[in-house]
């Protein structure tokens, strides 16, 4: 019992009860609302109907009572004729008026005060050539708003203009139980609206239990998402407000689930390089110990194997000294989330800079390192320490990708307000699938692998930068002719 009282306990606070309240409460104050105005036009339009039907009646019973009125309105002629009236329609109620409505002659039962009135205005409404119904006035001695019709009349010895009024509905008026009892029409309209009113209850009530289905489908795939089932996903169906919910969460799963695989696969591949970053530290200090022992050991070794000693550990320690800029970088690559410092500066001033730096790193793998960039170049509007990390990272590749022998250069120019800079090399190219992946984080090519350098970092560094100044990065490749790099900077 106690968890029925719960789960009612629950419906109860529920969207789909609180939906139902406010539907049946709406419907059941339409329902009254409509009864009612339905009730009083139904009695306005049965009075409209009576006064239409006799509205002459009055025009007629002036061809009655016009001659005994010369006598006057209280002579015995006029009610003598008032009576015969009565006794052939006793539901109408006679009175004779002034032309200022007041009862000269009352032919009703029951007594009329010495000041009773009727409305002048209301009977020139009535007696106009297109009258709006129904007319009523306030009976002379009931008081009580009634339809009915008048005629002008003449009377008493002094020919006085007045008015003959025979108010139609002077009995009381029925009630609407009496109505509910007696007529068949009201009764069937009422049986039919209660049966419309019950049957949009249903309807809506179904309709309501549909919504909410898809609310609880739509929440249960929500809280699901929320303990770790990323591959939720909900049908939309139709194309309504749920459906639009359905399909924003649909899109919203599927861009969490993408950025997680995402963060996965980058952290596999920062653990990965971390690891072989560790395994490339090892050798080149294994050999630096080896060569060093060596050395302290022989007192007397031969001028050519010194020297040849002393290579090795010159070259083992370059290679330490591009895995710890390797493990900067690393450190070093989310750290552009700094604003731009964006100044005005030579473009060309720094190419030549950063080529000389390169100048002996080309020299020594046999490469012809050029730059083509003419003095009055521009100056333009960016970061300069980013755009100086850009054409490092350009270039350091462009020479580690080219044989000897190979050329790269680095070039500028103006094409429609912005300079473009260009860096390309001889090299041996890549495919269409490596273009695709080289700007990927930790992604390195299979002969960047094979030779032991490089983070995977340098091109995804550069593609970042250029988003950030609004450019974009553009690379094209060909297998065994080269590569081209390039981006665009605003003209300051």
């Amino acid at each position: 019992m106690r968890r029925a009282w719960q789960r009612i306990a629950n419906i109860s606070r529920s969207l789909y009860a609180r939906i139902v309240f406010v539907y049946l409460a709406g419907l059941l104050l339409l329902a009254v609302a409509a009864a009612w105005v339905a009730v009083s036009q139904f009695e306005q339009l049965g009075r409209e109907w009576q006064q239409r039907t006799q509205i002459d009646l009055a025009d007629n019973l002036v061809q009655v009572m016009q001659g005994p009125l010369r006598a006057g309105a209280n002579s015995p002629a006029a009610r003598d004729a008032a009576d015969r009236i009565l006794s052939i329609n006793p539901a109408v109620s006679l009175y004779v008026l002034d032309a200022d409505g007041r009862v000269a002659g009352n032919y009703a039962e029951g007594g009329c005060s010495d000041d009773a009135r009727v409305s002048v205005a209301a009977l020139e409404d009535l007696l106009a050539d297109e009258p709006m119904l129904p007319v009523v006035v306030d009976a002379p001695c009931s008081h009580r708003a009634s339809v009915f019709s008048v005629a002008p009349v003449r009377f008493g010895p002094g020919d006085q203009r007045g008015y003959l009024l025979a108010v139609l509905d002077a009995g009381a008026r029925m009630s609407m139980f009496a109505m509910l009892r007696t007529s068949s029409i009201t009764r069937t309209l009422l049986i039919a609206g209660s049966l419309a009113v019950a049957l949009a209850g249903v309807l809506g009530l179904l309709l309501f239990a549909l919504l909410t289905r898809r609310f609880k489908r739509l929440t249960a795939a929500v809280e699901r998402f929320a303990v770790g089932d990323y591959g939720q996903r909900i049908e939309p169906g139709r194309a309504d407000e749920i459906g639009h919910l359905s399909r924003a969460f649909n899109d919203m799963a599927a861009t969490i689930e993408a950025q997680l695989d995402a963060l996965r696969e980058n952290d596999r591949q920062r653990r990965e390089l971390v690891a072989n970053l560790s395994h490339d530290f090892r050798t080149p200090l294994t050999s630096l110990r080896g060569y060093a022992e060596q050395l302290r050991k022989a007192e007397h070794l031969p001028a050519e194997t010194r020297d040849a000693h002393l290579a090795a550990i010159l070259a083992n320690a370059d290679r330490l000294t591009r895995l710890a800029r390797q493990l900067s970088t690393l450190a070093r690559v989310d750290a552009f989330e700094k604003p731009l410092c964006v100044d005005a500066f030579s473009l060309a001033e720094l190419i030549h800079d950063i080529v000389g730096k390169f100048r002996a790193q080309a020299q020594e793998a046999g490469l012809d390192l050029t730059v083509d960039c003419a003095p009055t170049l521009p100056p333009v509007a960016a970061d300069l320490a980013l755009i100086d990390r850009v054409l490092a990272n350009l270039i350091d590749n462009a020479i580690a990708a080219t044989p000897p022998g190979g050329a790269v250069t680095v070039s500028a120019r103006v094409v429609d307000a912005q300079v473009e800079v260009r860096i390309v090399d001889s090299g041996v190219g890549l495919s269409a699938d490596e273009l695709a992946l080289v700007t990927q984080r930790f992604y390195r090519t299979p002969a960047s692998r094979q030779r032991g350098e490089g983070s995977g970092l340098g091109l995804s560094i550069v593609e970042e930068i250029c988003a950030r100044h609004g450019t974009r990065l553009r690379l094209r490749s060909v297998p065994g002719e080269g590569t081209h790099a390039a981006f665009d900077l605003p003209v300051a």
